[in-house]
């Protein structure tokens, strides 16, 4: 069978053409492939830059021309350039017997109509809040209202969210948790669990350089912090790991701020340099305002280091109770953040016990986890099985 992605996702060839990204892309495509025989991946051209994750050797990968701009710039431009986008994701669905679509986004839009259109079978995944926020564009909603549709047919509609979780996202849909973590990462990936932390304490930023990720809070936090007499010597310092187009913003305000001696910027890291990086920090912070179902909290739970994030995109349900696996706030109230990393500067905290729950979290949720669940769900709504490792027809 053959899996066709269309997404939006900016990927580039580096200096050996070897086609690149960012982020959990390289490693679910992967992961998802392999399900199949056959993997074409559309996907939007970046500029070349520093860093990236190889794409799956065996893809084959389609670039389509980047749209111009960003925000209402970025929709007249998908809008001006309709043809072009949905000719060319056209060509490329009408190939495949399977079409993933991993929404929100422009291109991945069009690729769940042109798959609608021409009666593939679809696979689309919410990657986004499920859950109506104050971030939620009128492009969400009509994806949503979208899937919504197309889950009383005989297409699968999935929303990124927890294992185990209870309600359902809508009718016919399903909740599926979305991961970066290989099972072979559980085994090499071995956390000091018992380390004494770091005087004054290291804070890490794994994601992308955006306004939605909240990180002009933290540094706002952390600016507060350093304030803060009664702190001397103790204010954490904090490494950003990640690339984005608010990164001139964010050094511009650490620089405002006057935080230039406790903020770090790292760019972006392929995977093996950003779990080292996470090996030796003592609290991940994940500021965002919005979310999905926050991967870089199971990254950084992998490395047995507790996570300070917000109440969105099931962020408590990853956390737990107070203190359970880390702490949470309330998006964009930069006092209540700051006061959470006070009190993990300033209070006792059991660190080897909260590394352990941290760990013990992620161990089934790994990316071949992942994969096979949808491998279910698919195989269940479409009649196919799992047959050496690849989905089949019954019928064949």
């Amino acid at each position: 069978m053959r899996l066709c992605v269309v997404s939006s996702k900016e990927c580039w060839q580096n200096d050996t053409g070897t086609w690149v990204s960012s982020g959990g892309f390289p490693a679910q495509m992967a992961a998802l492939g392999a399900l199949f025989d056959d993997l074409t991946l559309v996907v939007v051209q970046g500029e070349r830059r520093n860093g990236g994750i190889p794409l799956p050797g065996l893809a084959r990968v389609v670039a389509l021309r980047a749209p111009a701009g960003a925000d209402t710039r970025r929709k007249v431009s998908v809008v001006a350039n309709c043809w072009y986008y949905l000719a060319s994701i056209a060509r490329q669905v009408r190939e495949a017997d399977v079409v993933h679509t991993p929404v929100p986004g422009d291109i991945p839009l069009l690729g769940m109509l042109v798959a609608a259109a021409l009666h593939k079978r679809l696979l689309a995944m919410y990657n986004g809040s499920w859950i109506t926020n104050s971030e939620t564009t009128w492009m969400n909603r009509v994806t949503r209202g979208l899937m919504r549709t197309l889950a009383l047919g005989s297409d699968v509609m999935l929303a990124v969210g927890p294992s185990g979780i209870k309600t359902v996202p809508a009718t016919r849909m399903q909740w599926i948790f979305v991961t970066a973590i290989r099972r072979d990462e559980l085994t090499n990936v071995n956390p000091a669990l018992a380390r004494a932390p770091h005087t004054p304490l290291e804070l890490a930023y794994v994601g992308r350089l955006s306004p939605e990720k909240g990180l002009l809070h933290l540094l706002r936090a952390l600016a507060s912090l350093k304030a803060d007499p009664t702190l001397t010597g103790m204010v954490p310092r904090l490494t950003i790991i990640g690339d984005g187009p608010q990164k001139a913003d964010l050094r511009a305000a650490v620089r405002m701020l006057r935080c230039e001696d406790r903020v770090q910027f790292m760019g972006q890291l392929d995977r093996g340099e950003s779990v080292r990086q996470l090996l030796t920090a003592d609290v991940c912070v994940l500021p965002s305002l919005t979310e999905g179902f926050p991967k870089a909290s199971l990254d950084a739970m992998l490395c047995g280091v507790p996570v300070v994030t917000t109440d969105v995109g099931f962020g408590l349900e990853t956390i737990g109770s107070d203190g359970e696996r880390g702490w949470v706030v309330p998006p964009g109230d930069v006092s209540a953040l700051a006061a959470a990393l006070r009190r993990v500067v300033t209070e006792p905290v059991d660190r080897p016990t909260i590394r352990l729950r941290c760990r013990r979290y992620v161990e089934d949720q790994t990316l071949e986890a992942w994969a096979c669940r949808i491998a279910e769900i698919c195989g269940e709504r479409w009649n196919l099985s799992l047959m050496d490792g690849k989905l089949r027809s019954r019928a064949g």
